[in-house]
């Protein structure tokens, strides 16, 4: 058993403190800090502790301190070390153990995670509360955390590391490769295999968010496995060699984008490689940290990068550029053996209690699900019942729930109705397991029912085992130009099971080949982790374009607003416009260039302008009034007192939802002297309908020909910084106590029909574009790929023949959605960002204004 002084004095020469403290029973520093009234110097201080201060009762150390006021810190310390050496000494009883455990761990980077399952830095940056509270973090798990629980450590961390089978050379490259989840499932099934076949040249780390049965199949082939919920957080404290040498990376799936912070804050170049459509990926930031960070996007088919296209554009994505089209695997028209498909289907018809002797053999596979079809499979089998009995209907995967009120609850109603699983029917459902292969071998063709489906990787089994295959156009990868020439490959219209079954009874009969016959795979080239990790390195090459430095709108994105993240704020913005996409503007310039270089109609009306205050006296001030829609009226009275315009309007009018609010608003005004209108309109149309109806039949705008809209909105995005917001928002508009915002000044004179503030975020069409066709007709150009600045927020200044052109645009009888409603994507969001169009329209600017000095969030 080694002695704690040589266990100090090891890692104090690590700490590089062991001339300032050779005895981890004393401590200078805390002692001076706790005892001011001592002085002198280090010798001093120990010298007045060893004759007087141990007899006075005072501490030497942080420690004694801690374990007078809490003698159970003890326990919690021997639960933590993990030192061989630090474990003898609490197994012996040593009376030294705790306090020289205590005292390592308070040395902090690097001792206390080689020590313990303990890490100083770790704890304050994944529990900020206790970083905002100057609180100790090792008093504060010892003292609560490892008594009440619910606070990770080290140890939670190193629980989900798991070792591989793979030793780490460090001759050899490094690669993380990433899935969201270690289920049986598609992508999850891709990751394997690229970390298979990575494994060959590369030492592989494996990360993911969940954990599941496929993990057995990765460490075989990889150096070390980490599961972990919140990878930039914990992936820096990983204490393996593989994990701290990776050179670059794959994200096998945009469910991986939370591992993207981490990569950014690493500087590790990554390939993300997409299976999923855009329209079904929400939250939508995966997709747009995916498109904007990735310094190689790489799809499974040309029909989901389609499907990007949106996205894409909505950050200045080169597409042309920075992405590719990889199928995770070649096509191969197989066969198998007569005596192999006879003995898959002696197999089934054992496990469905149904002779399959003679019968045409129909399969469907995957997690049974709307995005799946798989009521469409049985559709088509309900369908096909009355034209050829002698067809049969099997589809093998799991996820059937009765109790999901989802789809399980009508999927398994349908399914009785139909008389599925009756040895008479005609369909069959089948676990997800060791039936699958006799599926595939004994099946004439697969109907992939799909509404929507990459490349699922059952279509390549089924092709490679002598089957064909039919699927709806447009509703799979597997209709691309590429796979037009099999014959293997029918397509139907979309999503109409008859003509489905009429292409199913047209095809042939799976006859197997004799065993000698049996065609081999071809040799198909560079495998999939080859060929991603190839195009990286090619992208990587030819990237031309750097920027060094912060930007001047430094909004967070990845990472938070503190000055601790400053340095990853600023590699953020480094890679994201090195590669010339947008999620803000770097400064006030940029936007002003990017505006000035663009030819679009649109664009060319619209100006960016420096924030003035303007006196309330001023003469070139024009009449005007100010519409605020209240749903909620908590932050109103404030606004009303924070803001002169309301005291220079010649008018305010407020509405809102009930009589007891406008009662409410009402004597808000009447408090501060303010003749306040309200009117009582349904809660429809978030807050912008409600302004818009002024201005129609019956509306209540009157002759005034100037307007203020504004609101006391309250949403999921905005409440945790909503009073930033709304005040950014409000000072640029209206000014403050004392003044009025140049706004006001501006929206008066001849050209203007709209001022708004300027927005330092780069907003996109984002959802609203899939509503531009709608309208489009009705301007007299082209839209713009991105609208490049607009009222964000809906707070603005307009003319009334503005609004009324914007709601001419719908019309006054237009079927608008009720609430609730998406976050995006309703026509309310696309009004948002056509009012500089509106404005283009009628031969009038749109102006931005900036006040670099307010925050915006």
């Amino acid at each position: 058993m080694q002695h704690p002084n040589d266990i100090w004095t090891r890692h104090a020469h690590r700490a590089g403190i062991i001339y300032q403290r050779p005895d981890f029973r004393f401590d200078a520093a805390f002692y001076a800090r706790t005892y001011p009234e001592v002085a002198g110097d280090d010798d001093a201080l120990l010298r007045h502790f060893t004759d007087y201060g141990r007899v006075e009762g005072r501490h030497g150390t942080y420690y004694a301190q801690l374990r007078c006021q809490v003698p159970h810190i003890d326990q919690g310390l021997a639960t933590l070390v993990t030192d061989p050496a630090l474990r003898d000494l609490f197994e012996a009883g040593h009376s030294d153990a705790a306090e020289l455990a205590f005292e390592l761990i308070q040395l902090g980077d690097p001792v206390d995670s080689l020590v313990s399952d303990f890490s100083m830095r770790a704890y304050l940056e994944w529990y900020p509360d206790i970083d905002a509270a100057g609180m100790n973090p090792l008093m504060h798990y010892l003292r609560f955390a490892w008594i009440e629980g619910g606070r990770r450590t080290l140890a939670d961390l190193r629980k989900g590391l798991h070792p591989g089978q793979q030793e780490f050379c460090p001759e050899r490259p490094t690669v993380l490769i990433c899935v969201h989840e270690m289920s049986r499932t598609g992508a999850p099934v891709v990751g394997r295999d690229l970390v298979r076949q990575a494994s060959r040249t590369h030492n592989v780390a494996v990360a993911a968010l969940r954990g599941g049965d496929l993990m057995d199949q990765f460490l075989p082939h990889c150096c070390g496995a980490l599961i972990t919920a919140n990878p930039l957080h914990e992936m820096p404290y990983v204490n393996a060699d593989v994990f701290r040498n990776i050179e670059q990376a794959i994200l096998n799936s945009v469910e991986c984008a939370p591992f993207i912070h981490a990569l950014v804050a690493q500087d590790i170049p990554f390939a993300a490689y997409i299976h999923e459509y855009s329209d079904y990926t929400f939250p939508s930031w995966k997709s747009v940290y995916m498109a904007s960070f990735s310094d190689l996007l790489v799809f499974s088919s040309e029909h989901v990068r389609d499907s990007w296209q949106g996205r894409l554009a909505d950050v200045t994505f080169d597409t042309a550029n920075d992405s590719t089209i990889i199928p995770q695997h070649p096509l191969i028209h197989g066969q198998v053996t007569e005596m192999r498909r006879l003995d898959a289907r002696q197999a089934l018809s054992k496990a469905l209690g149904c002779d399959l002797t003679g019968k045409r053999l129909i399969c469907g596979a995957g997690h049974v699900q709307w995005r799946k079809g798989t009521d469409i499979f049985a559709q088509a089998a309900q369908i096909c019942a009355g034209i050829d009995p002698d067809t049969i209907f099997v589809w093998i995967g799991d996820g059937q729930n009765h109790q999901d009120m989802g789809f399980g609850v009508w999927f398994d109603y349908h399914l009785r109705q139909a008389g599925a699983n009756s040895r008479d029917g005609n369909l069959f459902f089948l676990p997800a397991g060791p039936l699958y292969l006799d599926v595939m071998d004994a099946a004439d063709a697969m109907f992939l029912s799909s509404r929507l489906d990459p490349l699922p990787n059952v279509v390549f089994d089924a092709i490679q085992r002598g089957q064909y295959m039919v699927c709806f156009d447009g509703a799979t990868g597997f209709a691309d130009d590429r796979y037009r020439g099999s014959d293997r490959i029918m397509r139907t219209p979309y999503a109409e099971p008859a003509a489905a079954v009429r292409a199913l009874l047209a095809l042939p009969r799976k006859v197997g080949t004799a065993k000698d016959d049996a065609p081999t795979a071809p040799n198909t080239g560079p495998q999939l982790f080859d060929r991603i990790r190839g195009a990286l390195q090619d992208r990587l090459s030819r990237q031309r374009n750097f920027v060094l430095g912060e930007s001047a709108i430094d909004i967070p994105l990845l990472f938070t607003k503190s000055e601790t993240d400053r340095p990853l704020r600023r590699r953020e913005r480094e890679k994201l416009f090195g590669y010339g996409r947008r999620l803000l503007w770097r400064d006030v310039q940029d936007a002003c260039d990017t505006v000035a270089a663009s030819d679009n109609w649109v664009h060319r009306r619209l100006r960016v302008e420096k924030y003035q205050p303007v006196s309330p006296d001023d003469l070139q001030v024009p009449e005007f009034a100010i519409h605020i829609h209240a749903f909620y009226v908590d932050d109103l009275p404030e606004d009303l007192c924070n803001h002169a315009a309301f005291a220079r309007a010649r008018r305010i009018l407020i509405t809102t939802d009930t009589e007891a609010k406008a009662t409410a608003i009402r004597q808000m005004g009447a408090d501060r002297g303010l003749p306040i209108e309200t009117q009582l309109v349904p809660n429809q149309g978030r807050d912008i309908l409600p302004f818009l109806r002024l201005f129609g039949r019956d509306g209540l705008a009157g002759d005034d020909r100037i307007w203020c809209h504004l609101h006391q909105k309250k949403s999921v995005q905005t409440t945790s910084h909503g009073d930033v917001w709304r005040q950014f928002l409000h000072r640029i508009l209206l000014g403050d106590r004392d003044s009025l915002s140049s706004a006001i000044r501006r929206i008066g004179q001849p050209g203007v029909g709209m001022v708004a503030p300027f927005e330092p975020h780069f907003v996109p069409w984002d959802d609203s574009r899939r509503l531009l066709s709608r309208v489009a007709d009705r301007f007299p150009g082209p839209m713009p790929d991105n609208p490049l600045l607009f009222p964000v927020g809906n707070m603005f200044w307009t003319r009334a023949d503005v609004a009324r052109q914007m709601l001419d645009l719908f019309g006054e009888d237009h079927p608008w959605p009720n609430e609730p409603i998406p976050t995006d994507g309703t026509e309310f969001h696309l009004i948002e960002r056509l009012w500089p169009a509106i404005a283009a329209r009628m031969d009038l600017d749109s102006v931005f204004l900036h006040k670099d000095d307010e925050e915006r969030v």
